[in-house]
Formats: structure tokens, sequence, C-alpha cells
């Protein structure tokens, strides 16, 4: 049974001791239910502004077997037990209403801005998600509310969320601050969990040093485990060597640096410590360039040759029509009509000069049109290697004896 203190006395700090209690179901305040206990913690008028900030820590019942093997019962991980269920999620309210003040305040703790406050309940909100705890947006949380305020009370939670998005390095950063600091704000029971997990991380915790070639690239880790989805992480751009405290298991490694491919390492971590890697970055293979001489046919040959073409069907049309009147006249010249047989005559005569006419402007074309093509000028142009299937250059065939099209392949 935890009571609230009677108005005007000092008030307290309960911190991991309340998960306990609320876990067992054992936790009340004048007969109020846990969850009343928050509340009761957050609306209580705030005494002073910058009072250090709370705590939230979720603790649930060890496996059967875990405190003897020395084993941390929150952890889901292949070289951690399966943890159960969290029962309920004890906040105190120091952080979200500047209310709650520590009776053992540490001396080197910092006064709590507005903005810690602001993203330390948005962790503390992620972390109490009806569906699951999101455990990696409330680190960012937590994260940010330490780099405002680095306040050690912040860092049993940002520790909490460290290692169960596998960031275990500075999950053992943080918890070995915090247990520094908190002094006796930590009961010996919670005293004695945080270490147990302390030891559970470094048991499994393996090292390895990574940079790239050139310096700059992204790195990220994903770590396939026995059961359930991969774990990702990605570290930011890596100017000097980066130290990782990665956990055992199978792991690839991916460095991303623009303007250059990615590269990967991929390896099974079971050794406590493994040989520096350097990741040498390889730029893409420039696609080879190949010149091309092309001779285009200039538009103005195409312009002549539809000419001579029309031309040349208009002289045959016009020259069948000589041809019949020539028959014509031949009939009619019989030295009965006179006349009318020179008229025919005149009209074939016309028609014959039409038909020569036509015919030889036709001529005329294609041989400007010859002439055109012929000293047409080389073009050279720079294209990139394409698939050998396709052809470099496609065009039209003309010779004296033949018509058609050419294509060219490179192999």
């Amino acid at each position: 049974m935890v009571a609230v203190p009677a108005p005007g006395s000092p008030p307290f700090f309960p911190i991991l001791s309340l998960f306990h209690a609320a876990a067992e179901g054992e936790l009340s305040v004048n007969g109020a239910s846990p969850e009343l206990f928050c509340r009761l913690l957050v609306s209580r008028p705030p005494r002073r502004t910058n009072a250090p900030i709370g705590s939230f820590c979720a603790r649930e019942p060890a496996p059967d077997g875990a405190a003897s093997a020395g084993l941390s019962p929150r952890t889901n991980d292949r070289t951690m037990p399966m943890m159960r269920p969290i029962a309920k999620l004890v906040v105190t309210g120091a952080l979200l209403s500047g209310s709650v003040v520590a009776t053992h305040a540490s001396a080197d703790d910092v006064p709590i801005s507005e903005e810690a406050r602001s993203h330390f309940a948005a962790g503390v909100a992620l972390l109490q998600d009806p569906k699951a705890p999101r455990y990696e947006e409330a680190y960012r949380e937590f994260k940010s509310a330490y780099a405002s305020s680095p306040s050690y009370r912040i860092l049993g939670n940002l520790g909490l969320c460290a290692m169960k998005i596998e960031r275990d390095t500075e999950a053992i950063n943080a918890y070995e601050t915090y247990l520094a600091q908190a002094g006796l704000e930590l009961t010996p029971g919670e005293r004695e969990q945080i270490e147990r997990d302390l030891a559970t991380l470094k048991a499994g915790l393996v090292s390895v040093t990574v940079s790239s070639d050139p310096p700059g690239a992204l790195i990220i880790d994903v770590r396939t485990p026995v059961q359930g989805l991969d774990v990702r992480n990605v570290y930011g751009q890596v100017l000097s060597p980066l130290s990782l405290g990665i956990r055992r298991g199978h792991h690839v490694i991916t460095a991303r640096l623009a303007g250059y491919l990615d590269q990967q390492w991929e390896f099974d971590a079971n050794d406590p410590a493994l040989p520096p890697h350097v990741f040498t970055m390889v730029k893409p293979a420039e696609r080879e360039t190949i010149v091309a001489r092309e001779r285009p046919i200039p538009t103005s040959a195409y312009i002549l040759g539809g000419a001579a073409l029309a031309l040349a069907a208009g002289g045959a049309v016009v020259g069948v029509l000589a041809l019949n009147k020539h028959a014509e006249y031949e009939r009619e010249n019989d030295g009965v009509n006179p006349s009318g047989a020179q008229s025919i005559r005149s009209t074939g005569l016309v028609l014959n000069a039409a038909t020569d006419a036509l015919l030889g402007s036709a001529v005329v074309a294609v041989g400007a049109a010859a002439y055109l093509i012929a000293t047409r000028a080389t073009i050279e142009r720079r294209i990139a290697q394409q698939s050998p299937f396709l052809p470099l250059d496609v065009g039209p065939l003309l010779g004296p004896r033949t018509v058609g099209g050419a294509a060219a392949w490179r192999f």
C-alpha cells in the first residue's frame, strides 16, 4: 500500500517501485486505483517552476528462472528471454506538471525546460499506446528531452527504449549514468533489476568499429533474429570511425554515400569483438560513350524526290492522252474532214509538249535530290552504350541498284 502524504507535508517522488506494486494489483492511494494515482499526481497544483523531472518505467514480473539465471525479464531477443505483457504503466507527474519534487534530488541535476517536458510527455504517451508500446518513436522523444535538459531522470526511460530497439551501447550508458546519479531514489529491488539488465546487455554485446573511405557514409545495420521481424538501426553519416555495440546474431551492415554504390557487409556476430571494417566506396562505372558518325539525308532531298515522283506521274498521264490523240488523228486524217484532223493534230502536239515538260522536270528533280544526298554532310554525335540488341544507327539505303534501309550494331 502506498499512501498519499497529508496536505502540507513534503511531497515524495515514487519511481520504479510503483510498477511492482501496480503489477501485482497492490498499489492504491487511499483506496484509489493506480490509474487514479497517476491522475492525482498530475493534477496537484505546481509548487515550483523548475521541479526535477519525473520518471516513467515499465516493469513486469520476471519469468520463472530469470532471476536465478541473471537475465533481464524485459527483452524479447534470442540472447534475452521473452518478456511478459506489462500489467500496468505508472507515470509520475513531475515532468508533465512540474508539481512533484524528489526527496533526494541530486546536486548535479539540471532545471527542466518546457521543451524537455513536452518531449518527455510525448515519449510517455507513445509507451502507453493502447495497441503496443512504440519504443522507437518514444526513444526519439526521450532523446530530444535529454538533449534539451540533460537530467539523469530521463535516462531510465531512454535506457529502456534504447534496449528495446537494440541500441545497446546507448542503453548501457544511460542505465549506468542513471544508477550512478539516482542515489536513494532507487530502491534496492529497482537497482538490482537495472543491474541485471545491464549484465544481460553487456553479456550479449558485440563490439565493432566501422568507417567508410571516403568518410561520410550513412551506416544501416539490419539484424535478422531467429523469430520476428528484422531489427533495423540507422546511424548518421560517419565522418570518423564509429564504434557500435550490436547484439549477437546475423547482421547486414550497409554503407550508403551519395554518388557511390552501396556497400554491404554480411556476417554473424558471435564473438565479443570483431575486427574493424572499412567500407571502400566505389563509384558506379561510367557508361561507355560511343561516337556515331552519321550522314543524315537533308529534308530538301526528300522534298525534291516527292516532286520528281509527282511530275513523273503527271507526265505519264499526259503522255497517255497524247498517244490517244495521235491514234485519233490517224483515223480522222483520211481527206474527208481536213479541218477536224488538223484540230486533233494541234491538241496532240500540245499534249506531247506537256508530257516532255513534266518528264523533263521529274528528271531534273531526281538529279537535284541525288546531288543533295551524295554531298550531304557527316555529323558526329556521342551516345551512351546501350543494349547490344538495339541498333546504334538506322537509316535509308539508296544506291544505283538498291533501295532499302540499313542498321548498325556494335558487339
